[in-house]
């Protein structure tokens, strides 16, 4: 066991605390006291990881150490050591938060056993730790791209109450980065060594956010087979962060408003009140000050969380970041893809002069794209405007016109212009090309099922030339032969 581990151990016997010297010194930096109300004076003072911690000592007795070690927050491993008739007491330690006991006279084997697991739970905590500070450090302010003057004054506002409790509301359009701001205020704060969790309360049915938000005891309702703790207590003395609150219910905003007002709740179909501290930051794409006026958003919740304002712009009012988006996602996917593809001049300003619709979300998928599309290093206004007019063609598929509406005459199409079903082909049959008339990469390159493939070749009559490549294991594309619509 290799450990570089400061450890006290706290015993009023001169014999213990020699044995466990020597027993401990090759392993550890060892001090010893003989008192128990010097010991906590010790370990703020001198760092230490682990304590060995005798029940019994004069001036403070163990138990009332480890409850001051509890309420003064000291972050220290302890392990109990007590006589053979005080067991009961040494349960109560643990409960105290006492790692593990032994029972005098203790097996030197079975301490080095314990010790060795708290220095493996030492190193796995540090490794945490230092993962979660790098994870953070991508989300400090000075890493988020927004050089924008809108952007700038942003963080400028988040620093000055980011230590704060208060609840952040985060407003703008979709694709505009709300869930990054969120986890910037996590990670800037007081609270960034404590847990972040997030829930898109559009994408949770009704009846079962409750249950994602406050957990729920074993057999609360059908198929809660066990018991299940929620996002509020899990993230208790971190950061909560509720996507898209609109999408609440009534009954489930009374539920978060209590929740704010008193800091505790029950689980579902429990009777224990659970105390949490958990701040909260909420974003929106919709008004929900019209929410509100159309009595579909409590006003009182509304208030609650609109302590501090914070409105993203899209990404058409602050054109300044884009060729930093640029850059940042080629450096993200060409590592990913292990690509080496870069956008000409004229690519990048109709980029950048581009109204972007889906915002930074939509301008990440079309360089995602690109760089998987690409036969050439460098990407050109033509593979630009293609990828463009294609996700548009996507774009206005989806947007069904009301049945009540009328239909307008076809207009007949200028010369030259084409429609979207040739542009769609001709986008089909570049893109069949690049992957060597493959199909199944091909659809999996578009984001469509091979169904779907199937029938875009059947409707624009593409005849696929095979190659000497076997398309997909067990089936008998590739053999060779032409393959017609509807084979």
């Amino acid at each position: 066991m290799e450990s570089n581990y400061k450890i006290l151990v706290a015993d009023d016997e001169q014999g213990i605390r020699d044995l466990l010297t020597d027993l401990l010194k090759d392993y550890f930096e060892v001090d010893t006291v003989e008192r128990g109300d010097v010991i906590l004076d010790r370990l703020k003072k001198g760092g230490h990881e682990i304590l060995i911690l005798d029940l019994r000592l004069p001036g403070m007795s163990g138990q009332d150490v480890l409850k001051r070690i509890h309420e003064d927050k000291i972050k220290v491993v302890v392990v109990v050591i007590t006589a053979s008739n005080d067991i009961e007491t040494a349960i109560t330690s643990m409960k105290l938060g006492a790692y593990d006991y032994l029972v005098k006279p203790f097996d030197t084997d079975k301490l080095m056993v314990v010790l060795k697991n708290i220095v493996e739970k030492l190193e796995l905590e540090s490794e945490v730790s230092q993962l979660r500070e790098q994870l953070g450090e991508s989300f400090r302010f000075k890493n988020i791209i927004g050089k924008s003057s809108g952007m700038q004054k942003i963080f400028s506002t988040l620093e000055k109450v980011i230590d704060t409790d208060s609840t952040v509301l985060i407003t703008g359009e979709s694709g505009t980065g709300k869930e990054i701001i969120a986890k910037a205020v996590h990670y800037n704060s007081n609270r960034k060594q404590y847990p972040f969790r997030s829930i898109d309360c559009s994408t949770i049915p009704q009846d079962l956010i409750g249950s994602e938000l406050f957990g729920h005891e074993k057999g609360a309702f059908t198929g809660a087979i066990s018991r299940k703790i929620g996002k509020f207590e899990i993230a208790s003395r971190g950061t909560l962060f509720l996507d898209e609150i609109s999408n609440l219910s009534i009954e489930m905003q009374a539920k978060l408003l209590r929740v704010l007002q008193e800091k505790e709740f029950e689980r579902i179909g429990g009777n224990q009140l659970i105390k949490v501290n958990t701040r909260i930051v909420t974003a929106s794409n919709r008004d929900l000050r019209e929410m509100v006026r159309e009595n579909r958003f409590r006003e009182d919740l509304y208030y609650r969380l609109n302590v501090l304002p914070v409105y993203l712009p899209p990404l058409k009012d602050r054109r300044e970041d884009i060729p930093l988006f640029i850059d940042h996602f080629l450096n993200k996917y060409n590592s990913e893809f292990g690509r080496e593809i870069n956008i000409d001049l004229k690519a990048r300003l109709y980029l950048t002069n581009y109204s972007w619709p889906g915002n930074v979300r939509q301008l990440e998928n079309v360089i995602k794209r690109l760089i998987l599309l690409s036969t050439q290093k460098m990407v050109s206004l033509d593979d630009v405007t293609s990828v463009l007019e294609f996700e548009e063609v996507g774009m206005a598929a989806k947007k069904k016109a009301p049945a009540d509406m009328a239909v307008p005459a076809p207009q007949r199409i200028p010369d030259g212009v084409k429609t979207i079903d040739e542009m769609e082909k001709e986008h089909l049959e570049k893109m069949l090309r690049h992957f060597n008339f493959n199909i199944s990469t091909t659809a999996r390159a578009l984001d469509i099922s091979r169904k779907t493939m199937h029938n875009k070749l059947k409707k624009y009559n593409i005849v696929i030339k095979r190659t000497a490549a076997v398309e997909d294991a067990g089936n008998t594309e590739g053999s060779g032969a032409e393959h017609q619509p509807g084979d």
